[in-house]
């Protein structure tokens, strides 16, 4: 995605969490994010964040009206934490100017403290790696002083076998193993991953590159405990022979955060569709009600029409199964899912969107179009996770469609979605496409940047395609966006089909 331009950020309520903003943007810890602070209000002009704000040359204010009079302000975070001020605040900033409510600048905080572990952690396995190639060529007293002193897990590996022939102190600690134990051992018999590309592939010919980078892999502790780590392998020379280094990176804290934050959006993502499964569970229970008043009406007037209880009975029973598959499906959707991958069949995850939302959309004038290729291969993912990205794009393209009905006179619009399985070559292919308003240009590369909305404020949290993407990507998947404003938006996401030669069992 192509970074747009630096955001010029003012913020309204200096307590102690503002500074703790300031210094993100003032370290420029995440160089992404591209913030410039220009500004600070708050009423109390001894706050902490408002005295540091003027420490550091930065204009403030303790009206926060002041605020708009900077020309180049485009952004205000709000974290007074009273909805009476973000109300105020949305009715009266310029158009211009985006507004970060309390309630997102939390959730940024938890995704800064997760990227910040990921870049300290990536330059401590880049360290380590470094390190190591200075340690098998220093001698063997401090070549051991420095391996042992690396916070992550090392191992010194075979070339063609990947047997362990040493380890550090910290590999010891963190996977519970005394030394005899792990030396001699394969090290891919440390977890269940197959290593199919780069330096520890199992392949007889050379790899195509020196180093590689294996994210989110599953190992287990003495014990059979499991957890996940990142593995850098780098091909190294020890004296006269070849060999791997692979320094191991326990992540099992970060994705345990992630998977809060993707939980949360869930259920955010319930709440939004609440209605939706009210309209699904009405129609199972007004048949069961007209069937409990004819079963009345027979015992009241002793056993007159009784000849239609079998059909009533069955009609009862079948809606009774409905209502008992939402909830279930329901229920099974708000759970917290593990992170894990498994082969499945891409249609699966996206009938079950349609368990949920599928009268809801009839009701809303929203004509559905499935077009699911049977026999398609499976991928590797989760169809928890995939559903909850397919209910993201549904959510988003109905939103889409109803702004557009809103625009024109009841039926001079036809609103219609369209979800589309297809092989492409090696790959397994999802359309979700819309009439709705579509997408200008200038919005494509931000509409997957976290707590980018175009909803007003409080409804919305800007996460879900930012959620979506991630996901998609977890399965080695790809997302693109096609649209021209006003005819609607076509998402295309595309996943490597599963294959038992490289994926294994």
């Amino acid at each position: 995605m192509e970074q747009g331009k630096a955001a010029n950020v003012a913020i309204v309520g200096c307590g102690p969490g503002s500074k703790a903003i300031m210094d993100i943007i003032f370290d420029e810890k995440l160089s992404q994010l591209r913030m410039n602070l220009i500004g600070v209000s708050d009423i109390n002009p001894e706050a902490v964040g408002y005295r540091y704000a003027q420490q550091k040359g930065i204009f403030a204010s303790r009206d926060y009206r002041d605020l708009y009079k900077l020309k180049e302000l485009n952004m205000i975070i709000e974290l007074t934490g009273l909805e009476e001020v973000t109300r105020e605040i949305s009715r009266n900033k310029p158009d211009h100017v985006r507004l970060m409510d309390h309630v997102a600048a939390h959730l940024f905080w938890d995704v800064f403290q997760i990227e910040e572990r990921r870049i300290v952690e990536r330059r401590q396995a880049e360290e380590a790696l470094i390190a190591s190639e200075a340690q098998l060529r220093e001698s063997e007293g401090k070549y051991r002083t420095i391996f042992d002193s690396t916070p992550n897990s090392i191992f010194i590996l075979e070339e063609r076998s990947y047997e362990i022939l040493d380890l550090n102190e910290r590999a010891l600690e963190i996977y519970g193993y005394e030394r005899e134990e792990l030396i001699g051992k394969s090290f891919v018999d440390l977890g269940a991953y197959q290593y199919r590309e780069g330096v520890l592939s199992s392949k007889d010919d050379e790899p195509s590159t020196l180093s590689s980078v294996y994210p989110n892999i599953g190992h287990y502790k003495k014990g059979g405990i499991p957890f996940y780590v990142n593995v850098y392998a780098i091909q190294s020379k020890r004296g006269s022979k070849f060999g791997i280094v692979a320094v191991t990176v326990d992540i099992t804290e970060s994705l345990a955060k992630e998977s809060q934050l993707i939980q949360a959006s869930k259920m955010s993502t319930l709440g939004e569709m609440a209605s939706a499964v009210a309209h699904e569970l009405n129609q199972p229970l007004s048949a069961i009600q007209i069937g409990a008043d004819l079963i009345h009406n027979v015992v009241e007037q002793d056993g007159k029409g009784w000849d239609d209880m079998p059909e009533v009975s069955s009609h009862m029973k079948e809606q009774v199964d409905r209502a008992v598959r939402i909830i279930n499906h329901l229920r099974e959707f708000g759970r917290k899912s593990e992170i894990q991958k498994e082969k499945i069949n891409i249609n699966n995850p996206i009938k079950g969107v349609f368990t949920l939302l599928g009268q809801q959309l009839s009701l809303r004038g929203i004509r559905v179009v499935l077009h699911l290729e049977d026999d398609l291969p499976a991928i590797m993912g989760d169809t928890n996770r995939l559903e909850q990205v397919f209910i993201n794009l549904v959510v988003n393209a109905r939103n889409a469609m109803e702004a557009k009905q809103g625009e024109f006179a009841r039926g001079e619009v036809e609103s219609i979605l369209t979800v589309r399985s297809f092989r492409e070559n090696i790959c397994v292919v999802v359309t979700v496409t819309d009439t709705g308003t579509g997408i200008s240009d200038d919005l494509k590369d931000k509409i997957f940047e976290p707590f980018f909305t175009t909803k007003e404020v409080g409804k919305g949290t800007g996460l879900g395609l930012s959620i979506s993407y991630g996901i998609i990507k977890d399965y080695d998947g790809t997302i693109e966006v096609e649209s021209e404003l006003g005819k609607g938006a076509t998402f295309k996401l595309t996943f490597p089909a599963w294959n038992e030669g490289e994926n294994g069992l």
